[in-house]
């Protein structure tokens, strides 16, 4: 099940990166690129795409990577603290020879 997984993933980027080659032959025009602080021109059709890609990228993994972060700290406080609240409870608890005098006296 493993080599399948692994043959299935090898068998995508290999798609993946011939179909990319394919796409950037096809499409070698110049285009120009308005954007909210200038423009870029004669960039090849088939970069832009490709700019957007890494891009969204960039904008979803950088707050995804706080987040988790935060998440991770989070979680490393509660855990602490269950831990300290568990050595209470065993500071707490009656150990089993108490058990046994404490029948006999009463």
């Amino acid at each position: 099940m493993r080599w399948l997984r692994r043959f299935f993933v090898v068998g995508l980027f290999v798609g993946l990166l011939v179909g990319g080659w394919q796409f950037a032959g096809q499409n070698q025009q110049a285009v120009e690129i308005d954007y909210l602080a200038g423009t870029l021109p004669g960039v090849p059709l088939w970069k832009v795409p490709l700019i957007a890609g890494v891009l969204g990228v960039v904008v979803v993994f950088f707050p995804m990577t706080l987040s988790l972060m935060r998440s991770r700290l989070e979680g490393r406080r509660y855990r602490k603290a269950i831990r300290l609240l568990e050595k209470e409870l065993a500071g707490l608890r009656p150990e089993e020879g108490d058990d046994a005098e404490e029948t006999e006296e009463s």
